[in-house]
């Protein structure tokens, strides 16, 4: 079943990346099927082939399916109504995971992401005119699939519903849970609510400190801690029943487990094993645990191919099939408990290191992180998860104080313990793996596994094929060049370009949420930044440790804002900035704290080129006559010329530095593609200075929904009355290829 199975993932990934049609996967389907009919000889391979067109089309067909809301809003775009909702879980700082229940009087069921800046119950029911709208996957900058299809933000305050008459069965017990933790563990619950129903709060609070310990994998809901409960469970209920009806009732505990826990991919994957455990048990078959996990795998995946991009299920199964596949096995044939312990010890440690080396590659691609303390942490850390697990169940049940001073104790001692292991030296963090360097890892991790196993045989049937992928995959040099992207950053600018030698030059860093665009920079306000959380990230999967030209067009928060992180995170060799920032206070008070020794800096006092690769970028604004002292209005202008396209960058500057260029360099204003200045602001993009530059396309570089109102109507009807084309970062990141 396992060869299968692994034909059926892979269609289902092939399916993801071409987005093949259904009718040409079906066609191709039957071809293999009146094949392997007539050709017995091919049979085999033909049946495999057969498993790989079915994932693929099982994914299109998954993918061609919307609700009826969601065809709703790709027509709408979006609704304002009164909604009704269940708040199921928080997922950040006034970021909740919700359920949609009935729009304007009518029922209806989908799972959102909203957005409220106040504290909502979980498991409570609300009410509130609200905004709805579809929402999406950055085509560049997410690495995540997207998990939900809407966005809901309340626009009146919600009103809370009687909302126990409307929760069903299992959303009952989850809010009765949810309330009793807090009403007798107070500070202390989020660690119950976390180890019995998924609730992210305590993850949020430790990221850094369970990340560093390596042991985030005990304080979230996972297969390990079904595995705890169901030894606990089947030990108390052989007590009084019979085997099988102990395991009838264990089945049904699973599954009722499962739906409290929202149906996370870890939890179902370990309900499934332990079910087809018992089943092949009843039918007196025997289920090898390669077997097993293949089963499993097919089983989710027919349900919802989309879960198989899920981050949770991928280090579920991995790490699964790390202990299948992939431990040795210490023996040690000691009879004396002291040899035994010392064993069953020493096989610990081992499952341990071989997880959490086998799962660097993943961590490593999606959070910048790997750490090997669990060997450590899991010592004592597992021990505690259980009897913390325990105490969770039992304190909403029977909340006698020797049960909650219990689980004080036991909780305050997993924080030391937390706290120690967090401080161990084995851990990377900040070092995002490019996808080829992931798989490069994992080809040098297998073979390492094949050694400590002792399959010498194998390794040496795989080290030379694998050593030049892994060689391919770290030395092919990864070419960026001829393109402009103009990045998603919300109302902020940040653009790169590169020439057609790969040189690159960086027009502005981002912003920092929370923050007003039009700030002064301060480098106190730079840790939050959305270049060091978003941008720098894509980066170093990219390979990009370089920019050659680093442009500010001026200091506001909203073009300025990650400025540090670059010049802290990147060997920048060239800063370009006007004058006007250099002589003003807010740089003078960041230039001594900022990393500037191997960057070379460029002040603009006039108009002037730079050569960039075999073309030029002329910068037009500001020159030594212009005397307007606005921040904005001294923004850097410039423009970009390729064999195919013209780019105009127009930083923030308003009416007043438009006429001024209109008046200068009317013939330097033409251009294909105009950055909207100001983010579409009303006192920008006057109709003398769009006529002036007539682009076949404007990008607007703001976020849908903003304090300002950006891009305002008046720009967009200028810009409509010329023919142009508006595209918009808010759908997403734009790239031009300027071959």
């Amino acid at each position: 079943m396992l060869l299968p199975v692994i034909f059926w993932v892979a269609g289902i990934i092939v399916g993801r990346w071409l987005q093949l049609p259904s009718a040409g996967i079906v066609a191709f389907a039957m071809g293999l099927l009146c094949a392997a009919i007539l050709l017995k000889n091919l049979r085999s391979i033909l049946i495999l082939m057969l498993f790989f067109s079915f994932g693929a089309l099982r994914y299109e067909a998954g993918r061609s399916r919307p609700s009826e809301l969601i065809d709703i809003l790709q027509r709408r775009n979006e609704i304002q109504q009164m909604i009704r909702y269940r708040i199921d879980t928080k997922l950040a700082d006034n970021v909740y995971q919700a359920s949609v229940q009935e729009i304007a009087g009518i029922d209806i069921e989908e799972k959102v992401l909203l957005y409220y800046h106040s504290e909502l119950k979980i498991g409570h029911i609300y009410s509130s005119l609200s905004m709805l709208e579809p929402s999406f996957s950055d085509p560049l900058l997410d690495i995540y699939p997207q998990r939900f299809r809407a966005i809901l933000r309340p626009v009146l305050p919600p009103q809370e519903q009687d909302s126990e008459q409307k929760l069903d069965p299992v959303s009952r017990l989850r809010k009765l849970l949810h309330d009793r933790l807090d009403e007798h563990l107070g500070i202390y619950s989020p660690i119950a609510k976390a180890l019995l129903l998924s609730d992210t709060g305590f993850k949020r609070e430790h990221r850094v400190e369970l990340s560093r310990a390596g042991i985030t994998h005990l304080i979230v809901v996972s297969g390990l801690h079904v595995m705890m409960l169901s030894l606990i469970i089947m030990v108390i209920l052989r007590l009084f029943i019979p085997m099988r009806l102990a395991e009838l009732l264990f089945m049904l505990f699973l599954l009722f487990f499962a739906a409290l826990n929202n149906w996370a991919p870890p939890i179902l994957r370990a309900m499934l094993m332990l079910d087809l455990l018992v089943l092949a048990r009843w039918m007196s078959r025997r289920l090898a645990a390669a077997q097993n996990l293949s089963v499993s795998l097919f089983i989710i995946t027919m349900i919802n191919p989309a879960e198989l991009f899920q981050l949770g299920l991928q280090l579920s199964y991995l790490s699964v099939a790390l202990i299948v596949f992939a431990l040795p096995h210490i023996r040690h044939g000691a009879k004396t408990v002291i040899g035994k312990t010392t064993g069953i010890l020493a096989n610990y440690l081992l499952i341990s290191f071989v997880v959490g080396l086998g799962i660097a590659p993943l961590t490593l691609y999606y959070f910048g992180s790997a750490s090997l303390n669990g060997i450590i942490a899991n010592l004592l850390g597992l021990p505690l998860m259980t009897m913390l697990l325990v105490l969770s169940i039992i304190v909403p049940i029977l909340p006698l104080g020797i049960f909650v001073t219990a689980f004080q104790g036991f909780a305050d001692l997993w924080q030391y313990w937390l706290d120690f292991c967090a401080g161990l030296p084995l851990f990377l963090e900040a070092y995002w793996l490019s996808l080829a360097q992931a798989l490069a890892l994992g080809c040098g991790i297998f073979l390492f596994i094949l050694l400590i196993k002792g399959r010498f045989r194998l390794f040496f049937r795989a080290l030379i094929p694998l050593a030049a992928a892994i060689a391919i995959l770290l030395l092919l040099p990864v070419s960026h060049k001829d393109e402009v992207i103009f990045f998603n950053a919300g109302v902020a600018d940040c653009s790169l370009i590169f020439d057609d030698m790969g040189n690159s030059m960086m027009i502005d860093t981002g912003g920092i949420p929370g923050s007003r665009a039009e700030t002064d920079l301060s480098i106190e306000a730079t840790d939050e930044s959305w270049m060091k959380n978003t941008l720098l990230v894509w980066l170093a999967r990219n390979r990009i440790r370089r920019l050659d030209y680093l442009m500010i067009t001026h200091l506001h928060t909203d073009h300025a804002g990650g400025m540090t992180g670059v010049l802290s995170s990147l060997d920048v060799g060239n800063l370009i900035i006007s004058e006007h920032d250099l002589d003003s206070p807010i740089w003078k008070n960041l230039q001594t704290q900022l990393k500037l020794e191997d960057t070379n800096i460029i002040c603009v006092k006039d108009s002037t080129s730079i050569a960039f690769g075999n073309r030029r970028l002329k910068i037009l604004h500001p020159d030594s006559r212009y005397t307007d002292t606005d921040i904005n209005n001294q923004s850097i202008v410039c423009r970009y010329d390729t064999d195919e396209l013209s780019f105009l960058f127009t930083g923030d500057i308003e009416k007043e530095a438009e006429a001024w260029l209109v008046d200068h360099y009317p013939e330097e204003l033409k251009a294909d593609i105009l950055k909207v200045a100001h983010h579409g602001s009303r006192g920008s993009s006057s109709a003398v200075f769009l006529d002036a530059v007539k682009p076949i396309e404007a990008v607007f570089l703001c976020s849908k929904r903003n304090v300002y109102g950006f891009p305002h109507q008046e720009v967009i009807s200028r810009l409509n009355s010329l023919g142009t084309r508006l595209r918009f970062s808010y759908n997403g990141s734009i790239r031009y290829s300027t071959k």
